[in-house]
């Protein structure tokens, strides 16, 4: 018995916008903006992350309709490339892909309650319980495991939750554009043409754009976040295309507007080089008790963020696990909910260590490269199959093939370059975990053999 197809084009399109807004819109147009000193560099970077994201989405929809199976790249590169790049993809997933971003998500989400707490009991010169490191570790644990039986119980139950989260996410963030376009002076409309001078770092211009984009790109992440539950979408020939696109343009368009109101509403010198770009964009335009909201609002994002993740990443677990890529016993199905419960108990107990030991963030900024590197993998698959087997049966063809998935890989590989060249050392690591999976394969497969 396998999974059900039991999720339609709405939840679909949700999984996608709840997968793509997490903290990244709200931290990173600082970060941007100190790197490139222009507030118009920064809406382009914006709409060029948009349409790398959107164009991926595309690519990805022919890669998920040709093969609408659960387990996103470790399908399509096993399908094109044979079980060493798939086993590859699915060992970066497994240790760092969604775990880590889960542990992450959790201790962020405690954090911004406590903020919270704080701010509207006026006592942020005392102590409070969510204060104490391990009571925000506790907190956290206790997200995920939450968050992982929700999953487990149901696919319903848990689109259910999922669903209502992610509109909640989607009301909030359409409250803060609507809120700070009534609330904006647009007197100060010159802020979105306006340059500030920057600390010359060395880097190229090459460099600095491309870094740049590539912590743009952080914030777009999760655009393919249905291609991982291809194989329970109903009609995937003709729900997936429609979900991903949606879901990504619907994304794309609420972050331009929200770095619309962000740099309107705040001086660049303000926000340059700063991670609470949303706060201080709150605190220019609105009273304290809307900007206290505001840090409730994003802890309420990141519910939805952590839920979907419990949702999705363990379906690569169960994919490799049917192959016998990892232990067979991965792909059980509950017997009573049809879930891959002891494959979603694997991504939990990943995500409470990752908490306890306090090495989620450090983990996903060192994979970063090489979470980066598959999708373009795929994509790359993708245009070999156009000429390998022109013949295979495609339900979604890319529009305006091969501009499409061109312009995503070079883009990406620019990106990519850009990492290597400024941030080497953490590059090189993130190339270095992803090859100590290579013995690792052929010592599991080894192991299979005997078995």
């Amino acid at each position: 018995m396998g999974l059900k197809r039991q999720i339609g084009l709405g939840t679909a399109v949700l999984v996608i916008v709840a997968d793509m807004i997490g903290t990244g819109v709200f931290m990173t147009t600082g970060n941007v903006l100190g790197m490139t000193g222009s507030a118009p560099v920064v809406m382009a970077l914006w709409i060029v992350g948009g349409c790398i994201a959107v164009a991926g989405a595309l690519c990805y929809a022919e890669l998920a309709t040709t093969w609408p199976d659960v387990g996103g790249e470790y399908v399509y590169l096993k399908k094109i490339f044979g079980f060493l790049p798939a086993f590859l993809t699915g060992w970066v997933s497994l240790v760092v892909g969604f775990a880590a971003p889960v542990a992450t998500g959790s201790l962020l989400l405690v954090q911004y309650i406590n903020r919270f707490f704080h701010s509207v009991s006026g006592t942020s010169g005392e102590m409070m319980l969510l204060d104490d490191v391990w009571f925000q570790k506790t907190a956290a644990v206790m997200v995920i495991v939450f968050f992982g039986s929700l999953h487990i119980v149901g696919v319903k139950k848990g689109s259910y939750v999922q669903n209502a989260l992610t509109i909640v996410k989607i009301m909030i963030v359409a409250a803060i554009i609507g809120l700070g376009l009534l609330a904006a002076d647009f007197g100060t409309i010159g802020r979105l043409a306006a340059t500030y001078p920057i600390a010359d770092t060395g880097a190229s211009g090459f460099a600095v754009m491309g870094l740049a984009l590539l912590v743009v790109m952080f914030a777009y992440s999760g655009w393919n976040g249905a291609s991982y539950i291809a194989g329970e979408i109903r009609n995937p020939e003709r729900n997936l295309p429609r979900a991903m696109l949606r879901g990504t343009l619907l994304t794309m368009c609420l972050y331009l507007l929200l770095n619309f109101v962000f740099l309107l509403a705040a001086p660049g010198e303000a926000l340059m080089g700063k991670d609470e770009v949303a706060a201080i964009a709150a605190g220019f335009l609105f009273a304290p008790a809307v900007s206290n909201f505001l840090t409730l609002g994003i802890a309420i994002i990141l519910l939805s963020a952590v839920s979907v993740q419990m949702m999705i990443g363990p379906r690569v677990c169960y994919a490799m696990a049917q192959d016998r890529m990892l232990f067979h016993w991965l792909a059980a199905l509950h017997p009573r909910y049809g879930t891959p419960w002891l494959a979603i108990c694997v991504q939990m107990g990943l995500a409470i260590v990752y908490v306890l030991l306090g090495s989620a963030m450090t983990l996903v900024i060192y994979m970063g490269f090489a979470l980066s590197v598959f999708p373009v993998v795929a994509v790359i698959g993708m245009m070999y199959m156009r000429f390998k087997q022109p013949g295979l049966r495609r339900p979604y063809r890319v529009p305006l093939y091969p501009y499409v998935p061109l312009l995503y890989i070079g883009l990406s590989v620019t990106m990519m370059t850009a990492a290597l060249m400024t941030w080497t050392s953490t590059s090189l690591f993130s190339i270095g975990v992803l090859l100590a999976g290579i013995p690792v394969y052929y010592v599991w497969r080894l192991f299979v053999k005997r078995d």
